[in-house]
């Protein structure tokens, strides 16, 4: 891990020199107040609107549709923001935290898995920036998603500081927006009474599916949050960051969604009193771009388009940081086969890989693919992620609390392995666990899915069975002896924290 020191002038000297390699005391300068606004602009954008949408469109009415909603951006938040405080301790990204769990070699598929996720949303974020751009008729799909990509990769070449900062003032933006559309509906009494009733309205399938939904696409952060907390000091209170983080997550996600639910519920009523919407309506790619600019006319005409362009802004906010995020991973699992030093160059190099690539993809996507499948792809990230996520937070809350050897991390023949069975073991029984609730639509339904009549309860067993597992068969690791080990290996990894060229 030793580097050498070189100092930049210029806008390169602003370009992040560090990726996956330690973060040293002297440079935790983060500020606590960025550790909310940066989830927040990360959650309340477009893509969330369309999540939202999900159970007005399983048949669900407005209130409980809410209800489901808050519940599963509850459930996801508890474990995303938990993640938050291994960034200050470890001073490390979050996907070469896996390898105490899982081993270098072990946590390939992990890291197969988190790049997939994070090139995904690049790929869906871009496509739905572009489908809503043609939409609102200011120009082609596949131009406006190949440049949002590309200013989502340069943002992620700038880095850390610069993806807070561009995220701070977004999330200005998005907070006005939000009160003026929500506050505006309801002073005005545009939202009918009766879209509240809770009596004789409630489904049990649909109302667990937006749970689940929520839920699932709140997890998705899981793989990335101590990514934006390793410049955070060392004695970063854990309850603090937890709070700050939960804040930023809980209240981006869900005003969002609740603005989608509210726009999709609205859409009836408006389709009886305003001629030509249903023709505007079937030409929708996304699925929300018209209600949402026609619901905003109820309180201000343009008021729709500022949700959409200011959602948008939040969606390239959140792409860079999957760029960004996937050029970690990718180096993480570049260099569990063969060292790789971490230099700004392969940070460069990986960015261009995820972000050029996803930019085309997200081009040549259909217009209709987001509309068609989001709910799908919601569902597989819960199954996969969960078992993860229960493994990962065991491990540094419950068996090692906490204490790790970075140095070791890095070491090929360190003390952590190339394989680490507690872990592949847990959450391969996890994911086995789960099969008979599980249900991916037009793929697969499990077998206790269908006795329950449709009920997926998939996600809410694979975390606790995860967990318990790799707990119970971690009682037997010698943490005394490993405890001995960090000490020795860590104790001049501030001195080796140097600089990189």
């Amino acid at each position: 891990m030793t580097t050498t020191t070189r100092e930049e002038t210029g806008l390169l000297g602003r370009v992040e020199t560090r990726s996956i390699d330690y973060v040293p005391l002297r440079e935790r300068k983060g500020r606590m107040f960025d550790q909310s606004t940066v989830w927040f602009a990360g959650s309340a954008q477009l893509l969330t609107i369309a999540t939202g949408a999900i159970g007005i469109a399983l048949g669900l009415n407005l209130a409980w549709t809410l209800i489901g909603l808050a519940l599963g951006t509850i459930l996801g938040t508890i474990p995303v923001s938990a993640h938050a405080t291994q960034g200050p301790h470890l001073g490390l990204p979050q996907m070469v935290q896996s390898r105490p769990q899982f081993g270098r070699f072990g946590a390939l598929f992990i890291w197969a898995m988190a790049i997939a996720v994070y090139w995904g949303y690049v790929v869906l974020g871009g496509n739905l920036i572009g489908v809503t751009a043609e939409g609102m008729g200011w120009g082609g799909a596949a131009p406006w998603a190949i440049i949002v990509c590309l200013v989502a990769l340069v943002l992620a070449i700038f880095g850390y500081h610069w993806l807070h900062a561009a995220q701070r003032y977004i999330s200005y933006g998005l907070i006005v927006v939000i009160l003026v559309y929500v506050i505006g509906l309801g002073a005005l009494g545009q939202v009918p009474g009766e879209f509240f009733n809770l009596a004789g309205t409630f489904q049990v399938g649909p109302f667990l599916a937006v749970v689940t939904a929520a839920a699932a696409y709140q997890l998705t952060w899981a793989f990335f949050v101590s990514d934006y907390s390793r410049y955070m000091p060392a004695n970063t209170k854990r309850s603090t960051i937890v709070a700050t983080t939960s804040g930023g997550l809980f209240l981006g996600l869900f005003s969002f969604m609740a603005i989608g639910a509210v726009a999709a519920s609205l859409m009836p009523l408006l389709l009886e009193r305003t001629p030509g919407l249903s023709e505007r309506l079937e030409g929708d790619a996304t699925g929300f771009a018209v209600s949402l600019v026609e619901t905003g006319k109820l309180v201000f005409p343009g008021l729709g388009e500022l949700v959409l362009i200011f959602g948008g802004l939040g969606l390239i906010g959140l792409m860079a940081m999957c760029v960004y995020g996937g050029s970690l991973t990718l180096i993480t699992a570049l260099d569990s086969i063969r060292p790789v030093r971490p230099t700004r160059r392969i940070r460069v190099i990986t960015i261009l890989i995820v972000g050029l690539t996803g930019a085309v993809a997200a081009a040549l996507v259909p217009t209709d693919f987001l509309y068609n499948n989001l709910y799908t792809v919601l569902i597989v990230l819960a199954y996969l992620m969960g078992p993860w996520t229960a493994v990962n937070l065991t491990d540094f809350f419950f068996v090692r609390r906490g204490h790790y050897s970075v140095t070791e991390m890095f070491r090929r023949d360190g003390m952590y392995g190339l394989w680490s069975w507690r872990g592949i073991v847990s959450y391969v029984a996890a994911v086995i666990a789960m099969l008979p609730f599980m249900s991916i639509p037009g793929v697969f339904e499990g077998s206790i899915f269908t006795a329950l009549g449709g009920v997926d309860l998939a996600f809410f067993i694979g975390i606790p069975v995860g967990g318990v597992i790799y707990w119970l068969l971690c009682r037997n690791l010698d943490l005394v002896k490993e405890r001995a080990t960090i000490a020795e290996a860590d104790q001049d990894i501030d001195a080796i924290g140097k600089p990189i060229d």
